[in-house]
């Protein structure tokens, strides 16, 4: 989400191109020094997490045959599995980033596995260590924030937290990391090619031990690198594919994890707020929103399928006083959807600060804003858990957490409407002399659906434990918010979601 001082150019940009090379080609030619050192090492699951990891690093220049060695236990000494290189070239700096990604295949579920990246057959200073995601329904964690930034002193649009969530990640030791949008903040500054490079430097001590699986924030959109701003976006990361085009590859997907079915999605098609620097409502002509029909359909009739839990940048719920807001839109698109398929969790990003609602149903009769209605008796529903905190019934109602607390050097923690309201984006105005967004139209609304919120807590992120039960009876999720304010997280919040 853009900051006080962070704003982008706001109009409506299909054509404008980098030279952007989405189709992948191997890399070729070599270069001397720095240019061929790997860095940025990160993971990503493949189309089946148990059975498929994604390994990625960043060069400064082409290389020759690169590849990653994969075993399970101690040692790298497996078959090299040559990697796919994608590039693009900067409009901002003239700069090519090059980006490689090893797909590896034919993995044991639940299996500890080690693993060393190679340049032309000689072993680089980068490696690390995964484990695959259980092949049934078993217990495991993840982690989720959003709103990141970088660490670097130099960078006016991160913090010393940005950092500490990144430990606060590995302290938890999750099966996998969420990141919700706005990760590096690389449209906001002169250098985007520097900026990423000093996020994924940052999160590889933790991206190269687990997958970290992200989700397009308006701070990802950078206006010429590609049709839609998301060239380097798409260059960075191989995520599970979505069926589509490639101009629309990793910009929503889903996979499964255990009896939970994980749903990204990039809500900058539906949103009416005009929050990055290319106005991208309905850019996909309607094709997420009927994918995520599908999927969402697919997902609850799964007998193997317990939870859904969604992920996207943007909200439908905000009590901020003076952020971008939540959006009308994703309430008319989306809401219904999740009722309909009975969504379980909803996380977002974009607003900087954490809170989390009631489950919800439906909307408030007659509301202008469809005020999401909250569901008698299932919050608070049955004894609290053993660590005292709330049980929460999530077959009644959807909960939607926010945790845009990543790191942004502009927390809205201390600008929340007082008493609480929610403050929502219900149209745009046409561009306006002198301005560079569309301005926002913006109605307030009763929060009746705010549960919790934490106005001294701007730094956060939220970890999450899932545990299957017994066969036939009750599953659970306990979800646990930490301070990240300093590198020893604190938790604040916490309440069990049971189905």
């Amino acid at each position: 989400m853009p900051g006080k001082q962070a704003h982008g150019v706001g109009h409506q940009d299909r054509t404008s191109g980098s030279d952007i090379r989405i189709g992948y080609q191997a890399g070729s030619g070599g270069v001397t020094g720095g240019a061929k050192e790997a860095y940025g090492v990160h993971l990503a699951f493949g189309a089946d997490p148990a059975t498929a990891m994604v390994v990625s690093w960043l060069t400064r220049g082409p290389i020759t045959r690169p590849a990653v060695r994969c075993r399970a236990g101690p040692g790298t000494s497996g078959e090299a599995v040559p990697a796919n290189t994608r590039s693009y070239r900067d409009v901002h700096t003239g700069e090519t980033v090059f980006a490689h990604h090893a797909p590896l295949s034919g993995l044991q579920p639940a299996t500890d596995y080690a693993f060393a990246v190679e340049h032309d057959g000689r072993p680089q200073a980068a490696d690390g260590t995964f484990r695959t995601a259980p092949g049934s329904r078993a217990a495991f964690s993840f982690t989720f924030f959003g709103d990141q930034g970088t660490d670097r002193p130099y960078d006016p649009f991160g913090s010393p937290a940005s950092g500490y969530a990144v430990a606060g990640v590995e302290r938890c030791a999750p099966l996998f990391a969420l990141a919700g949008g706005d990760l590096s903040y690389a449209n906001q500054r002169e250098d985007p090619v520097r900026t990423w490079s000093d996020w994924f430097t940052m999160i590889s001590t933790s991206a190269r031990l687990r997958p970290w699986l992200p989700c397009v924030g308006n701070h990802e959109i950078e206006r010429g690198n590609g049709a839609l701003g998301l060239a380097a976006y798409q260059t960075y990361f191989e995520l599970p594919p979505n069926g589509e085009e490639n101009y629309l590859a990793g910009l929503w997907y889903a996979f499964t994890v255990g009896a939970v079915r994980f749903v990204v999605l990039s809500a900058d098609d539906v949103c009416y707020q005009n929050s990055g620097p290319i106005y991208l409502r309905g850019f996909s002509a309607g094709r997420q929103t009927a994918w995520l029909a599908r999927t969402l359909k697919q997902a609850r009739a799964d007998p193997g399928i317990d939870w859904i839990v969604v992920a996207m940048h943007h909200t439908a719920l905000s009590t901020s006083a003076d952020h971008n807001g939540a959006d009308l839109g994703i309430r008319e698109a989306w809401l219904p959807l999740f009722d309909r398929h009975a969504v379980d969790l909803v996380l977002y990003g974009h607003e900087h600060h954490y809170e989390r609602s009631h489950p919800v149903r439906g909307a408030v009769p007659g509301s202008r804003t469809l005020v999401p209605r909250p569901v008698a008796g299932a919050a608070g529903a049955g004894d609290p858990d053993e660590s005292g905190g709330a049980v929460v019934d999530t077959s009644a109602g959807t909960v939607h957490l926010m945790v845009g607390t990543g790191g942004s050097s502009s927390p809205s923690a201390d600008t929340l409407l007082d008493p609480p309201a929610g403050r929502i984006v219900v149209g745009v105005r046409d561009h306006e002399p002198g301005r560079r967004h569309r301005p926002a139209v913006h109605e307030l609304e009763d929060a009746s659906w705010l549960a919790f919120r934490a106005p001294d807590h701007p730094y956060a992120f939220a970890g999450f434990e899932v545990d299957p039960g017994e066969p036939g009876g009750m599953t659970r999720i306990r979800v646990t918010a930490y301070d990240s304010s300093s590198p020893d997280p604190v938790p604040f919040d916490q309440v069990t979601l049971v189905r």
